[in-house]
């Protein structure tokens, strides 16, 4: 309990300080679960999606295939800025390839290059309109970029493509919900968990959303299994804390709230509650044993 105590007393020291965590989590290849809407709407405009693409120095055949091969497998050691390097001289080579685009358009994604991640997707999706995890993934990069109305399109594009793709109406609810459209997010975010009910991702957007229509009670459920399912994202354990909050759970409202200070915390968000709820520096809170998410 001693040091449970030195902790939180750490923990509200920083929070006097004004000082902030991060956490993040995602997915390897894009394939996996998103990111989930932030608790505040985005509410600065959407980028141009006018995109120029750079037109790389053309290489040989021999040289694409081996910068190829080095830029995969940098992506697969979590390299993605030197992976990035590589396969845009990949692409470089002659001859068309979307998969070589849309990789290059993770990598360059992961690496925090957005804009050009999208060039680099809508060069994908041009080159082969069949595949629907280019299109799901150009939505979460749009979703990134503040391009709701983007991401919509986006995501309609791979519904087009599959009605039954549960990430492609996870991605639709996200934008449908961050452009004010509650009602329709809702049934599209029911459907996508209806589909995929173990995916964390899609559970915690829908508690989300029914917050933010004022139903924390029906927020609870969609949000414990997304706690189950990612027991240690900082976001999810917080979005759970609201909810409990808002239905008058305080005590399990603070255990929450010091598991998000304890798996990360971006924004704050998590210690700001604690204090306003004036949580002691003496509450034991659960023990983040794993680490960071990467699926």
């Amino acid at each position: 309990m001693r040091s449970a105590t030195l902790k939180y007393a750490t923990v509200f020291a920083l929070l006097a300080s004004g000082a902030l965590l991060a956490g993040c989590s995602d997915d390897a290849r894009g394939d996996g679960g998103a990111q989930p809407a932030s608790l505040t709407v985005a509410t600065d405009p959407p980028p141009s999606t006018d995109l120029p693409v750079a037109i790389p120095v053309p290489v040989d055949a021999a040289t694409a295939k081996t910068a190829w091969k080095e830029g995969v497998a940098l992506f697969d050691a979590g390299d993605y800025e030197q992976a990035s390097v590589r396969m845009k001289t990949a692409v470089a080579g002659p001859g068309h390839d979307p998969y070589r685009n849309y990789l290059l358009g993770l990598a360059l994604w992961k690496s925090g290059d957005r804009e050009a991640a999208e060039a680099s997707l809508v060069e994908s999706a041009k080159l082969d309109p069949t595949r629907l995890k280019t299109w799901i993934n150009l939505a979460r990069v749009r979703h990134d970029r503040g391009d709701r109305t983007g991401a919509l399109e986006a995501s309609q594009k791979a519904l087009d493509l599959d009605p039954e793709s549960a990430d492609a109406l996870h991605q639709k609810g996200r934008a449908l919900m961050e452009l004010g459209r509650g009602e329709e997010a809702l049934t599209t975010l029911s459907s996508a968990r209806e589909l995929a009910p173990g995916n964390g991702y899609v559970a915690n957007t829908l508690g989300l959303l029914l917050i933010q229509l004022g139903k924390p009670a029906d927020a609870v459920p969609a949000l414990e299994a997304a706690k189950v399912a990612l027991p240690h994202v900082g976001y999810v354990r917080n979005n759970l804390a609201v909810a409990y909050e808002r239905t008058g759970r305080l005590d399990e409202a603070k255990l929450e709230y010091l598991a998000a200070v304890d798996a990360g915390d971006a924004g704050g968000k998590a210690m700001k509650s604690l204090a306003r709820l004036g949580a002691t520096d003496t509450t034991e809170a659960p023990v983040n044993t794993a680490s960071a998410e990467t699926h």
